[in-house]
Formats: C-alpha cells, structure tokens, sequence
C-alpha cells in the first residue's frame, strides 16, 4: 500500500509539471515595445495615411482659415496663402506667400522646405504627386462644416502638440454657438440658400457653409432632399418653378466675383421674371447677400460668427439688426 501511494503521489507530481508547462507554454510572451519613431499618423480627408516623423516645425497652410487655426491652437506657419478673404493672425501676416488658394505655386512651398503641409479639399489634390516626390508630408483637409470645423480644431492641436489649447478653443466656439441657439424660436422659417457667380446660379444644400449654418439654427432649407450637381456635392441645380414651389419666408445669397456682375447676372436671370418678383421673400424683402468672408470658405474658428450673422439676418427682432 505504501509503495501504491508513493506510485501515486509521484504520478500526480508528474502531472502537475506537465499541466505547469502547458500552461506556460500557452501564455503570450510579452515583449517590450521599441520606442515610437512616429510623432503622428493622420488619415486625411483624401483617404490617405500620413505619417509625421516627428513634430512639425515647419507648417504651410494653404488656406488663410488653416493659418487662422493653427495660431489660435499655439502652433505656427513658415508661409501662408495670398489673402483676399479671411483672418490672418497678426503674427502670420509677413510670412512668405505661397500664391492664392485657387493658385498655389508648388515651387515656393517646397522652397521653404516645410516638414508639412496642409491643403484645402477640392482645390489642392493635384500637390500631392509634386509633394510627396519632394518626399513633403502632406495631408487633404475637408473644412464645410461646423462638425469639420471641431475635428479639424483637435487635429490641428495633435499638430502643434497643443491638445489642451484647441480643447478650449473648439469649447469656446461650442459656447458662443449655444448662446444663439438657445434664444431660437419655437417656430422656424424657410430659406433657400442661392450661389451666384457671374455666370451661373446654383442652389446649396445642408451640407454647403451657409446650408450647415441655417440647420444649426433650425431653418428649414427648401432644397433639402435635393440630388446634388455630379460636379459640387454641397448645391442642386437651380429652377425657379422649384422655388415658386417653395416660396421661402427668406432668400440667402451666397456669391463668388464682383458684386457688380452678381446683381446684373441675377437682374438678367430672375429679378425680370414675374415669377421671382411674386414670391414671398421678394415681396416682403427678405432677399440678402451673405458676406465672403464668412459664407464663400468656411471661416473655421469663426464659424459662430456666420451663425450669429445669418441669426441676425432671419430674426433681427431676436438677435438685433446686421451692423
């Protein structure tokens, strides 16, 4: 019996350093991490992935609402866009110019061998071959929206290496925003929100800057619903039979050119027809041209400040009189 036992102890013993390897064997190693090399990586509103080495020290922004942006979250540019509309920060006004939005001139950003730089949606795709065989991280950024205006506020802040400054700016705007709509009232309006150029019309959707704006103070747009031009995501096409359907309590025009050319393509388009001149917004003259400066690009870090404007504009006896 004694040597039964000791059989048996031993075989469980056995066992017990089997099941112990086992289960050893079966647990993940854990390695240490290599230190990052990395200082961020963006996904762009291009679809594309972009590594940053290390903290940018060298940035171009080739929109004067981007420059406007990364100053106000702590960072800076060592070029800036030519300005016509837009806020430049007093500390970027002498940096080198880099050509307009619409007209970049890729030679003398890579002059100024930037480690980034940041380009408008839309406008500035074709930079990226030329950059990135200049071997220039460059990333696509989407500004239209508030929401657009919030994300890109925190990028900016990873950027710079400044996430606290562009929590309190982003809460700041958020604050002034509230301050309007809380005083909205219970019933709404409707608008239609015109661009003019001086060679077309076209009529822009929730998704556009001046759209976005009307739906943060609950106006309803008329062209809601609307399939969207192949060639501009954010406007439908214009037709007056749609907007007699409508008859908005308030026409919105939004415009690119000279102001001049403007009024005399919309006298020649629609202030003649008989249609136009019997619709309500005419008649009770709530017909507005919305500034540049806040509705043509997305004003960024001023977009509160298109908000309270088009506030004023459709309910001046809440908010007062445009100044």
């Amino acid at each position: 019996m004694q040597l039964v036992s000791c059989l048996k102890l031993g075989l469980l013993a056995l066992l017990a350093l089997v099941f112990s390897l086992t289960g050893c064997a079966s647990q993940p190693v854990q390695q240490a991490k290599a230190p990052s090399s990395v200082y961020l990586t963006i996904q762009d509103d291009a679809g594309r992935q972009v590594v940053l080495p290390k903290k940018p020290e060298r940035i171009v922004p080739l929109a004067v609402s981007y420059v406007d942006l990364l100053y106000a979250v702590g960072g800076k540019a060592v070029g800036k866009p030519s300005a016509r509309i837009g806020n430049l920060p007093p500390e970027a006004q002498a940096l080198p110019e880099v050509g307009h939005l619409a007209n970049i001139n890729a030679e003398q950003v890579v002059a100024l061998q930037p480690d980034l730089v940041i380009g408008y949606q839309g406008l500035h795709e074709k930079l990226i071959p030329i950059l990135e065989s200049s071997n220039i991280p460059f990333i696509i950024v989407r500004m239209k929206t508030y929401e657009d205006v919030m994300a890109k506020t925190k990028l900016f802040g990873d950027i710079a290496g400044t996430p606290e400054a562009a929590h309190i700016v982003a809460a700041n705007i958020d604050g002034r925003i509230k301050a309007v709509t809380d005083m909205l009232p219970s019933v709404s309006k409707q608008v239609v929100i015109l661009h003019a150029t001086a060679s077309s019309v076209s009529v822009h959707l929730e998704s556009s800057i001046a759209g976005n704006a009307a739906s943060m103070l609950s106006l309803q747009n008329i062209a809601a619903g609307s399939t969207a031009k192949a060639d501009d995501p954010d406007a439908t096409p214009y037709s007056m039979e749609k907007l007699v359907e409508g008859n908005p309590d308030v026409i919105l025009i939004t415009f690119m050119g000279a102001m001049p050319e403007i009024r005399k393509r919309l006298q020649a388009d629609m202030q003649s027809n008989p249609a136009w001149n019997g619709l309500k917004a005419v008649q009770n003259k709530q017909v507005f041209f919305l500034p540049m400066e806040l509705f043509l690009l997305n004003p960024g870090i001023h977009f509160d400040e298109a908000v309270a404007y088009l506030s004023r504009v459709v309910y001046p006896e809440i908010y007062g009189e445009v100044q």
